[in-house]
């Protein structure tokens, strides 16, 4: 069994510069007997690997004991996800990692309930085990059913408030009410899914009664949510705090916005039975492209706009007494976001009852790619027992845990907003030029090529399956996947979802795991089908103010 447990005895042996690397980080030293890893964090935080391997995990829940429940969604494949415990050893600072389930359908969200049992989210359902029984499987039982598993935001996050309640979310079918394959939009003056008791893109809250304490009931508690992955309850006064993933793409509907800028994520109060907005409105007040004219001011105004596209998926309130008072009563929050802003774990200031009230300060920055270090991909988090902050990454398959040594500074992180630094000039001026454009490559390459496909066939990755992906060369890399091999098809053929590439980034070729770590989500993989069947066009741009095209290397 493969566990930081190893990581602990070579610790003690070996000194710091002879420490191995440990699963997709090398380590820079150590954090309270971890192998830390190269982030910028304020004087005296540092960062641990507390345990790799994990296939695809999403969020990480700390136990009265000390231990952590780890959910791993194992990727988009269905029933690849499950559950782990990770159990602390005081004598070697490390953790020893325990499978309790097997066999989940890309499970998510979890919780601890009113009954002190595991609340576990998945695509279709919610289920309820105890962690501590022996057998934890043979615990299992289902508290929700039916729930929807279609559309392009399927997991189910989860949340429990002080009176016993289950929220549930379910994330919009579409990006902004655009015609899919489960319906077609009409009339543009309504969203057809984002109406009456089956609506998406909802905070749904159930009652679990009766002697098995089962969903006897629900109401939509909050509509207008495009997608409600962050949610958090303050531990006193019981607010309700939601982070809004809000839509893409909005410059395929009006060329004059700017899709880097606009529209911004949100943190909402939430409020019974309020309206938010989506998809008629976004950042707080402005009528979305799509529905001109909509009269916003009637719509539940946020309570503070995050940058564009940073994509909060992990939420809690800091109630520990390991890091300094400064840190008390803070609203954490992932941005798992791969563009300019995203990749970091920030603080943001609230008052006493849980009210953002400022702008976030970056606990964990520099997060950018560097060496053999991956990009940062933070999900889930958590505060523990004894005060440390648990963080977990999906793309890395990690769980990571913050430590505060008050020796070695104040904790206290600086305001401000950084962006992460570029280092190719060339490269700068293709991502500026990608930037521009909206075709559907150029759309595959900004949101799948570059955030999860270049870290393994860029140049610093290597080159694996003899296939070369630049960083924001949609050009150059549609002709690459389009070129002929020698004994082989192409990776793509036009017009055909039988070609490699699309059955590899669906999961379906035996004896391979799908590509990339995790697979796709299913708006990613419905953006490249709608590539391939339009007949793979190669995306048309030149360089500002010459004739010479970006890219023109067709070389696989």
């Amino acid at each position: 069994m493969k566990t930081s447990l190893h990581l602990g005895l070579l610790l003690a042996t070996l000194p710091l510069g002879a420490l191995a690397q440990t699963g997709k980080y090398t380590p820079s030293g150590s954090c309270d007997g971890l192998p830390s890893i190269d982030v910028t964090t304020p004087r005296g935080v540092c960062v641990g690997v507390v345990a790799d391997g994990f296939r695809f995990p999403r969020t990480v829940t700390a136990l009265a004991d000390g231990s952590l429940v780890v959910v791993d969604m194992g990727g988009w494949v269905p029933r690849k996800g499950s559950l782990w415990r990770l159990t602390p050893d005081a004598s070697s600072h490390t953790y020893v990692k325990r499978k309790l389930l097997d066999g989940l359908d890309r499970p998510h969200g979890s919780a601890i309930g009113p009954d002190g049992l595991l609340y576990i989210g998945e695509i279709s359902r919610v289920i309820r085990l105890d962690p501590d029984a022996a057998d934890p499987a043979s615990t299992r039982e289902t508290v929700v059913g039916d729930l929807p598993t279609d559309g392009r935001h399927p997991l189910t996050a989860i949340l429990f408030d002080k009176q016993g309640y289950l929220y549930v979310n379910l994330g919009s079918a579409s990006d902004n009410c655009e015609p899919t394959k489960g319906y077609r939009n009409a009339d543009r003056r309504t969203c057809p899914e984002a109406q009456g008791p089956s609506a998406r893109g909802v905070i749904r809250r159930y009652a679990l009664t009766g002697p098995n304490r089962t969903a006897t009931r629900w109401m939509n508690y909050a509509v207008g949510l495009r997608n409600s992955m962050a949610m958090a309850i303050h531990p006193e006064s019981g607010l309700f705090v939601q982070g809004e993933n809000s839509r893409d793409s909005i410059h395929r509907a009006d060329s004059t916005l700017d899709d880097r800028t606009e529209p911004r994520e949100e943190l909402n109060i939430i409020v019974p039975w309020q309206d938010y907005g989506w998809p008629y409105c976004y950042d707080g007040n402005k009528a979305s492209p799509e529905f001109k004219g909509f009269d916003c001011s009637r719509m539940r105004q946020p309570a503070l706009q995050l940058p564009a596209h940073v994509a909060p998926l992990g939420m809690a309130y800091y109630s520990g007494g390991m890091f300094p008072g400064w840190y008390k009563g803070k609203l954490l929050v992932t941005y798992h976001g791969y563009r300019d802003f995203g990749q970091k774990l920030v603080a943001i200031p609230t008052d006493a009852t849980g009210k953002p009230t400022g702008e976030p300060f970056e606990i964990i920055k520099g997060w950018y790619k560097k060496g053999t270090q991956p990009l940062g991909a933070p999900v889930g988090v958590s505060v523990a027992r004894d005060g440390s902050i648990f963080v977990v990454e999906d793309k890395n398959g990690t769980v990571l845990r913050l430590f505060f040594d008050p020796s070695k500074g104040d904790g206290i992180p600086s305001p401000g907003l950084s962006v992460n630094p570029g280092k190719d000039a060339e490269q700068d001026a293709r991502c500026r030029e990608l930037a521009t454009r909206d075709d559907s490559f150029s759309r595959i390459q900004r949101d799948i090529i570059d955030p999860l496909c270049t870290s393994c066939h860029g140049a610093a990755g290597g080159n694996a399956g003899n296939l070369r992906l630049a960083r924001c060369d949609d050009i150059g890399n549609a002709q690459r996947l389009l070129a002929p091999r020698p004994g082989h098809s192409p990776f793509v053929i036009p017009r055909d979802l039988e070609s490699e590439l699309y059955l590899r980034l669906q999961g379906t070729t035996p004896g391979l795991p799908p590509m990339p770590a995790g697979g796709l989500n299913p708006e990613q993989l419905e953006v490249v089908e709608s590539w391939i069947k339009e007949g793979a066009p190669v995306p048309s741009a030149q360089k500002a103010g010459t004739n010479k095209a970006m890219a023109t290397d067709s070389t696989p």
